[in-house]
């Protein structure tokens, strides 16, 4: 019985699995046909999570909007805890849209460079614009085609599901007119490390609850960076976290990224250390959002920038 039970949660864990590749290759499919079920389905992939099937089973990697209609008992879904923020606090953050939908969020690392996570690239690049310079998550500030979206070429999902390379480069079509509200953000270099206990600041336009309406407003919130090791026991029954990754939590809970953050700022100092990617519901003590590492692929974004 014990066997058979085993069985049915790798089969659960593959169907799960095969469901992700079908929202992708249903995305390809319906490309340049845009309906309903295209838009829904490509907003639905902003920050991952992950999530038991049932109390004993193992993870699997779903977005969190994907998330929610499965599982009734997912946290809400914003930034956790957070508070308003003016653009001109944090001039890095921008919004991506597809079609004037945003999904996700990403940071101005340049002119004509904005950095996210891998998967928020979703969309053919002709669907996807940046909205730069504004507090309001659907209007104000300025509106930048993209002509180039480059995922880094190594990113996947792991055996457990959880995203792994999860980062990507977006090229705008016209530079960005620099002021009080468009600002670049320095990254972190080539190995620096950020120290654990170190405060970072999020922001983004998180969903204000469980399946709500987005934030229209920009929220942050502020979360110590905590220890690899601290986060590897946390997430040990998903085999840690993978290899350029950073945590980062809040001892009591509380607060946190999550739906509509993914590929937004994790700033350390003013400068960029991480990209919202994945965790464990939202704001769950004892379960710290995780990031990418913006220092460990700082050579693959010079390499594919020039910066």
């Amino acid at each position: 019985m014990k066997h058979r039970r085993r069985d049915h949660l790798v089969a659960a864990n593959m169907l799960s699995s095969v469901l992700v590749l079908a929202v992708s290759a249903l995305v390809l499919v319906v490309e340049g046909k845009p309906t309903f079920i295209y838009i829904e389905l490509c907003i639905s992939l902003n920050k991952t999570l992950i999530f038991p099937l049932e109390s004993t089973a193992d993870p699997v990697a779903l977005p969190l909007a994907l998330r929610n209609q499965l599982n009734p008992f997912t946290p809400q879904g914003r930034i956790v805890g957070g508070k308003d923020v003016k653009i001109e606090e944090v001039p890095y953050q921008v919004l991506l849209e597809a079609k004037g939908f945003g999904f996700c969020g990403g940071s101005i690392i340049a002119e004509d460079w904005i950095l996210t996570a891998g998967h928020c690239i979703v969309y053919s690049d002709d669907w996807v614009s940046v909205r730069a310079g504004t507090t309001k998550r659907s209007s104000g500030g300025s509106l930048h085609k993209v002509v180039k979206s480059i995922r880094h070429e190594e990113y996947g999902v792991n055996r457990h599901g959880i995203p792994i390379n999860d980062i990507a480069l977006l090229k705008l079509a016209t530079k960005l007119d620099l002021d009080e509200t468009r600002q670049p953000i320095s990254l972190f270099e080539i190995d620096e490390a950020v120290e654990a206990g170190e405060l970072s600041v999020i922001t983004g336009w998180g969903t204000l609850r469980q399946g709500g309406r987005t934030s229209e407003i920009l929220q942050t919130v502020s979360v110590p960076v905590i220890s690899r090791q601290v986060c590897n026991q946390a997430y040990a029954a998903f085999g840690g976290i993978p290899e350029g990754q950073i945590c980062a939590a809040h001892p009591a809970g509380g607060k946190d990224a999550c739906q509509g953050d993914s590929g937004g700022p994790l700033a350390v100092s003013g400068r960029l250390a991480g990209v919202v990617s994945w965790g464990n519901g939202c704001a769950q003590k004892g379960y710290p959002g995780a990031y990418t590492e913006v220092a460990a692929f700082r050579k693959w974004i010079s390499e594919k920038t020039g910066l």
